[in-house]
């Protein structure tokens, strides 16, 4: 099979899960949150492993449950960060196998990937949770389709060779005439807030995909994995997702909770 047949096909088959889970919701999102944190923090630390760089696994493992049960009894997820912060700590202080370096990776990759990823579990039962995909998948797919086309300024040659200036702009007008139609339809208020917030969040996307091709090149590594194929991993596939989710969080927070 060829490599744009498998493309194609792993997101036909990805695309029928995702929304199966994100109408199911409950025990189903938060069991697959679980489950892509795990895989994406092992891509991680075996990227990271290239620069000798070790990531701690059990307070993060740990913070990963802790965010799963705090999600069940409803206790803060800013907990989960404390908790990762003082067991990191701890092996800093009396192993010899993580430094400083290693400490920090750790705790970066906690906040980064699981923390970021549960915000998910804030939106079940709104239209928020979809917008987060919306903004992501068309942000990617707008900025391919106009960069292809009409690309002829490079955005960061140095991080990513192929993405233009045209694109990047592409990709959040493209998201953004999008979420307004979706606003329309599920009632979202289509004011500056929320326009402004979905702008940023297009732009986050990309900052997120283009740290996640930096930490490649840092690391030496094409993909983070082979479990999506065509795609490489689950931080190939979700890296601008995850950068998505805080700000369609803040922009639920002062639609709804402020």
């Amino acid at each position: 099979m060829s490599d744009l047949k498998q493309r194609v096909l792993t997101g036909i088959v990805g695309l029928v899960l995702l929304f199966s889970i994100l109408y199911l919701g409950g025990i189903y999102l938060r069991g697959a949150i679980f489950i892509i944190s795990i895989i994406a923090i092992l891509e991680f630390k075996n990227a990271f492993k290239n620069i000798k760089i070790n990531i701690n696994m059990l307070p993060i493992i740990i913070g990963c449950i802790s965010l799963f049960v705090f999600n069940i009894v409803g206790i803060s997820y800013d907990f989960s960060i404390i908790v990762v912060l003082i067991i990191s700590l701890i092996y800093l202080v009396f192993s010899v196998k993580y430094d400083f370096n290693s400490t920090a990776v750790s705790i970066f990759t906690f906040i980064y990937i699981p923390y970021s990823l549960n915000l998910l579990n804030t939106f079940v039962g709104t239209p928020f949770l979809l917008l987060v995909f919306i903004i992501a998948f068309c942000t990617d797919t707008f900025a391919y389709f106009v960069g292809s086309n009409f690309g002829k300024h490079k955005l960061l040659e140095r991080v990513s060779p192929k993405k233009s200036i045209e694109g990047a702009i592409g990709g959040v007008l493209g998201a953004v005439l999008v979420s307004i139609v979706y606003f329309y339809f599920v009632k979202i208020p289509i004011n500056l807030t929320s326009i402004s917030l979905t702008v940023i969040a297009s732009v986050a996307g990309q900052i997120g995909d283009l740290t996640a091709s930096k930490i490649k090149r840092l690391t030496g590594i094409k993909d983070y994995g082979k479990i999506l194929p065509g795609h490489g991993g689950i931080m190939d596939r979700f890296d601008s997702t995850i950068m998505v989710i805080p700000f369609v969080y803040i922009l639920y927070f002062l639609l709804y909770l402020y």
